[in-house]
């Protein structure tokens, strides 16, 4: 943190904002960042909740952050998003719910220290390591999910351990190691498909693919996962049944692969 000058011409909630809007444009709060609570910065600044939430608004009224009820502060993101699904449910639950068989390959199960972005968003310090996670799941020999995943290991202990070609990931977290997942933020884009995630998907270079960035809260709060997951347009699309009004309603909202994909 930095000092406060108490008794310079710049005002102290100022002097915040300018540090916040740093923290932002360096990427050491990147989008889709948790802030500590206004009660942890105010303690870390020596000032009263007061200004810290005075700094907040300024910050979300020029659309840098965003406030979600019950959830906490986050840094917006740059570019205008839909939420599409609002279900916590896998992609592999998505797959056993029609009935579709797939086999997974682990390429990768490693503890690691993350890159920084992903270090931010589960609120690691720099130089603490998550297990990295990479697997391609396929659907009659047909690769459809690429995945990265990023998991704090200090709650799981020995989670490098597991056999994530049998076992599923946030099965395991649950039903392993009794954690409660309570909640988590998705992000989706369309992007042409690079020579890495091409081969990985064994399909053809710019091909069209979705890409999903997640994070998962236990219910304090606190980040548990973090997952980069790509899939091949031409077998994956979302759907969601919403209804107009105040606040949004969805009765249905589901991951749905094409079937002909397949045949």
């Amino acid at each position: 943190m930095p000092e406060i000058e108490r008794s310079g011409p710049k005002l102290i909630y100022q002097q915040i904002i300018d540090w916040m809007r740093g923290q932002i444009s360096t990427g050491i709060w990147p989008e889709h960042y948790r802030l500590p609570s206004e009660f942890d910065l105010a303690a870390n600044f020596s000032v009263s909740r007061g200004t810290i939430r005075k700094a907040i608004n300024q910050l979300t009224s020029e659309g840098l952050l965003v406030t979600i009820h019950g959830r906490g502060t986050f840094v917006d993101s740059s570019v205008i998003e839909q939420p599409l699904a609002e279900q916590l449910i896998a992609f592999s639950e998505a797959l056993i719910s029609k009935k579709i068989s797939y086999k997974t390959q682990v390429l990768r199960q490693e503890v690691e220290v993350p890159p920084q972005r992903i270090a931010s968003l589960l609120s690691l310090p720099d130089g603490v390591p998550t297990l990295t996670l990479e697997r391609i799941r396929a659907v009659r020999q047909t690769p459809v999910i690429y995945l990265l995943n990023y998991v704090i290991p200090q709650r799981c202990p020995g989670i490098e351990m597991v056999d994530f070609s049998q076992s599923r990931l946030l099965q395991t977290l649950e039903e392993r190691y009794g954690l409660t997942l309570g909640w988590g933020q998705r992000t989706f884009q369309a992007l042409a498909a690079d020579e890495e995630i091409a081969k990985k998907l064994n399909i053809t270079m710019c091909d069209p693919v979705m890409y999903m960035e997640q994070i998962i809260y236990l219910p304090d709060g606190s980040p548990i996962e973090f997952s980069r997951v790509w899939l091949p347009g031409s077998s994956f699309r979302l759907s969601a049944i919403v209804k107009r009004g105040d606040k949004r309603d969805v009765n249905r909202d589901m991951m749905v692969f094409d079937p002909t994909a397949f045949a």
